[in-house]
């Protein structure tokens, strides 16, 4: 497929896909459930079923990957977790150093007028499908769909630096904030005194 379509299919170009299944293939190679499935079809498997946010059985069946419920939730795990232990510790770090904070503030200066600032959070709703019954009051969202609240900090660049995705769709962005490890590093920051905690803000 061409570009345009490859990237409306799987939302990242074919250079990034690429470059994502080269750095994690081996870390695939390790699991031991699926083997009979290539790699690089369960990565576009995968890649598939978060752009199109449909159902396992849905994504099995295009033409293009053919594979019965079963192996798309085997597959969904495994690359999954390798997804997760590979970007997050590398890629998605609230670790700002010296310079970074410098020029977060300055931006977010310029652009509002307000000292201190060094990234942007917000609360986005994931769509899942009801659950079991005795949970669904915890899921059913203010919007009316059930979902996960995921907590998301961007900085200035528009870099991801922190995602939680813990907590079901009827909590609120305060609460998620407020029981998150976001906010205990923050508070523990060193070397900033109270005075300059009350400075930072998200």
């Amino acid at each position: 497929m061409n570009s345009t379509t490859f990237i409306q299919n799987f939302r990242l170009s074919k250079e990034a896909f690429m470059d994502l299944f080269s750095s994690t293939d081996e870390l695939l190679q390790q699991c031991t459930r699926a083997k009979h499935i290539p790699n690089i079809l369960k990565y576009a498997t995968v890649l598939r079923f978060c752009a199109r946010g449909s159902y396992q059985l849905s994504i099995g069946n295009e033409n293009a990957f053919v594979l019965a419920q079963p192996n798309v939730s085997v597959v969904l795990t495994e690359v999954l977790n390798v997804l997760e232990n590979f970007i997050c510790e590398r890629w998605i770090k609230f670790n700002y150093e010296e310079a970074e904070l410098h020029q977060s503030k300055l931006h977010f200066y310029n652009v509002s007028r307000i000292p201190g600032i060094i990234g942007c959070v917000d609360g986005t709703h994931i769509k899942i499908v009801a659950p079991k019954k005795e949970l669904q009051n915890l899921y059913y969202n203010r919007k009316g769909f059930y979902s996960i609240n995921a907590m998301i900090v961007c900085d200035h660049s528009m870099t991801i630096r922190y995602i939680n995705a813990k907590y079901p769709g009827a909590t609120h962005d305060s609460c998620v904030l407020n029981m998150s490890a976001l906010k205990s590093h923050l508070e523990q920051q060193e070397p900033f005194t109270t005075h300059q905690k009350k400075q930072y803000k998200l």
